[in-house]
């Protein structure tokens, strides 16, 4: 049985997509971990069978030797491993977060778990960006990891800041999707290891037709708040911290600020067909991938 795990504190309306996905995609159990004890969704999901809700209270976080007080991913990677401990042997449990839905073309992740040979004991796989397209509202498209002379093309003087991560703007490592029952083992935000590091397997890819979608944009009001709470935690790389810092001292922040999230997150034709062109560029109507909220995701 497939298992998938996330911890999270989002509207109502992310957890019922999030949990619809898992489920089409063959989970047999979703194992939620409100950070909010008091969620709404707790009670809208309480008659769903394949759904278990963890409260997150301080007795919760006590008995995991932390509180509700610690940095996010030290809790979530605790919380996780709660999850992962408690799930039977001879099953694969995928930890992902609330704004990554992976996808695979042609099969589910089910289907093609079920398929491994009894030696493979991980699958990784690698993400897929979501980016705005105000020229094209009903695809949803996606922007793969780019070669350097990708990067010039699309990013101009901005290519250096974004070389670090390969011209995206969140993880570059994926998720991995592991057998149950390995012990002793610690799970991590992007893998679970054991005492020689990272469990090895196979990576899929788009070559593979596998995607791990990452809905990092959450639009640009998002985007400005959480700036300093970014910079102070480390959340960008040297290049781009030093573009932001530039910019937030200028003599226009403001202007100098939305500018750069334009360039980062909003793409016009031109610049997907430069992005296409550079084969780091995936398309979808909403109605393929079974998207079809106009209002989702959020624009700038």
């Amino acid at each position: 049985m497939l298992t998938v795990g996330a911890i999270l504190k989002e509207p109502v309306s992310t957890v019922v997509r999030f949990v619809e996905w898992y489920a089409a995609q063959g989970a047999g159990c979703i194992v939620l971990c409100f950070d909010d004890p008091e969620d709404p969704a707790i009670e809208l999901l309480s008659g769903r069978e394949d759904v278990i809700a963890i409260r997150a209270t301080p007795e919760f976080w006590e008995g995991l030797g932390t509180t509700a007080n610690e940095r996010f991913t030290k809790r979530q990677n605790l919380a996780m491993g709660h999850v992962y401990r408690n799930i039977p042997e001879g099953g694969w449990f995928l930890n992902v977060d609330s704004d990554e839905l992976l996808f695979l073309e042609g099969r589910t992740i089910a289907e093609e778990v079920a398929k491994q040979p009894a030696s493979c004991r991980a699958l990784r796989f690698l993400p897929a960006e979501h980016i705005q397209s105000p020229d094209d509202p009903d695809r949803l498209y996606f922007r793969l990891p780019q070669k350097g002379w990708v990067q010039r093309s699309i990013y101009g003087d901005l290519a250096q800041a974004v070389k670090p991560r390969h011209g995206l703007m969140g993880h570059t490592v994926g998720k991995s999707v592991t057998r149950t029952g390995l012990s002793p083992v610690k799970v991590r935000q992007h893998w679970i290891e054991d005492q020689g590091g990272p469990i090895e397997g196979a990576t899929l890819s788009a070559d593979e037709g596998a995607y791990l979608f990452h809905f990092v944009d959450q639009g640009y009001e998002v985007w400005r708040n959480k700036i300093r709470w970014r910079l102070s935690s480390r959340g960008f790389r040297l290049p781009m911290r030093l573009e932001i810092e530039k910019r937030m001292e200028g003599p226009e922040p403001e202007a100098a600020l939305r500018d750069l999230y334009d360039c980062l997150h909003v793409f016009n034709e031109e610049r997907l067909a430069q992005m296409e062109r550079g084969g780091a560029l995936r398309s979808w109507t909403r109605a393929e991938l079974g998207l079809t909220n106009p209002g989702w995701p959020p624009s700038h």
